[in-house]
């Protein structure tokens, strides 16, 4: 076993809240810059960009095809995948319970990209909008396509699901929790901890010098998705730095 330094909360240009610099080459760069070892992109309600930015990174580091689903209490779960192909069914699904196009003029561009950062087209559905799935629908859906479900920055007063909830559903099985930067900085990550559920900590970066910023340690055999499905479950040494 040793420590492979992971980031598993990045957005590309397709999310509307994004910055048009995420491209899958520029996030690549500012990963292995950072000392990044395994990255996971997470995009609002799509996994659209999840294939270029694999193909951008090429052997240099371990990309994990994931999304960020906005559930209908709008409470935000984290979805990471094995497979693109997994990413993309979820991702459908998910896109097929939002209004399909755009009335007026939308919330940032939502670029689809090819892996050196060249637009291929611009989602037309409303990425920012709650899916129809509950966070128990969210979550089950993830699972059901063999993947790791974790809760988006606890911590947060609004997007999370203590605040939208007040509490951790107890028939909901997340894989994790995460705490964001601001929390984990001033020292609160510990306090999650007696949720019972592994904590981990992300950059949710938005801009590329925001990648990097917090990480988890997880420590594996080999650095692959199933080895940190399996640090996770069996929380191995979940080391939580930024």
């Amino acid at each position: 076993m040793k420590p492979f330094s992971a980031d598993l909360h990045i957005h590309t240009a397709l999310s509307p809240c994004a910055d048009d610099n995420m491209t899958p080459p520029a996030i690549i760069k500012a990963a292995i810059k950072a000392g990044l070892q395994i990255i996971a992109i997470c995009d609002h309600n799509s996994a659209g960009n999840a294939p270029a930015v694999i193909a951008a990174a090429k052997d240099e580091l371990i990309v994990i095809p994931g999304i960020e689903i906005t559930t209908s209490e709008e409470a935000h779960i984290l979805g990471l995948f094995e497979t693109t192909q997994a990413a993309a069914a979820v991702s459908d699904l998910i896109l097929a319970s939002l209004p399909n196009s755009f009335a007026g003029k939308p919330r940032g561009r939502q670029i689809v990209m090819n892996e050196r950062g060249g637009p291929i087209r611009l989602e037309p559905h409303r990425l920012f909008l709650s899916s129809q799935y509950s966070v128990s629908g969210a979550v089950d859906l993830i699972h059901g396509h063999g993947g790791i479900a974790i809760a988006s920055h606890v911590d947060r007063p609004s997007f999370s699901v203590l605040s939208q909830l007040g509490f951790l559903p107890p028939d909901v099985l997340f894989d994790a929790i995460e705490v964001s930067p601001a929390a984990h900085r001033a020292g609160r990550s510990s306090a999650y901890e007696a949720t019972g559920y592994p904590v981990v900590v992300s950059s949710d970066s938005h801009f590329l010098t925001e990648i990097g910023c917090c990480r988890t340690f997880f420590s594996m055999d080999v650095c692959s998705f199933p080895g940190l499905k399996q640090a996770i479950h069996d929380r191995q040494q979940l080391i939580l730095k930024g």
